[in-house]
């Protein structure tokens, strides 16, 4: 699965090279929030789903791609049971910065691909125990479809592996409006 997800960001960046858009994106500027459902996975541990709003801001430099930065915050933890206690993860704080090549469908819609970099910071907290800090910072990929809505509004749908480690992996769905200016 990952491998495919990679492909097709790949093939989307690449598209920005070769395609003539309907959409003359060149110059614009655009912001955004998601609702992100993030999945953290470990080794012999149960999924864990943590919640964040993350921010986008971003600008068109050609008619398909455009350089993006990010800004999240964790709205609620999630917590999982290790040996009766319960564990919660939460996230604190998500930065990255990614390129964002778009395969324009029409003059307010588009499928793209991602690519970058995160940098997120976590919390792991157990009642009884100390609570432990962690951050991370990795290559991150992704795709996504903007759906036009109104002048300049674009309803948002995305699948990011945010972070992609040897002994974990976090990703997101994320639900959000995206706007042109």
């Amino acid at each position: 699965m990952k491998k495919i997800i990679l492909k097709a960001t790949m093939l989307a960046i690449v598209c920005t090279a070769s395609t003539t858009a309907a959409a003359d994106n060149t110059g614009d500027t655009y912001f955004g929030a998601q609702y992100a459902i993030g999945s953290y996975n470990e080794d012999g541990f149960e999924e864990i789903n943590p919640t964040a709003l993350v921010g986008r801001f971003g600008k068109f430099f050609s008619d398909n791609f455009a350089l993006e930065g990010r800004l999240g915050i964790g709205l609620q933890d999630d917590s999982i049971d290790i040996f009766g206690t319960d564990v919660s993860l939460e996230i604190d704080t998500l930065f990255g910065v990614y390129g964002v090549g778009h395969f324009n469908l029409n003059e307010a819609s588009s499928v793209y691909g991602l690519i970058g970099f995160t940098r997120a910071e976590t919390t792991v907290s157990a009642p009884g125990f100390t609570s432990e800090s962690d951050d991370e910072t990795g290559l991150s990929f992704g795709v996504g479809a903007d759906i036009g809505i109104g002048n300049n509004v674009a309803l948002n749908i995305e699948y990011t592996q945010y972070l992609n480690k040897s002994d974990f992996d976090f990703s997101a769905i994320g639900l959000g409006a995206v706007f042109s200016f």
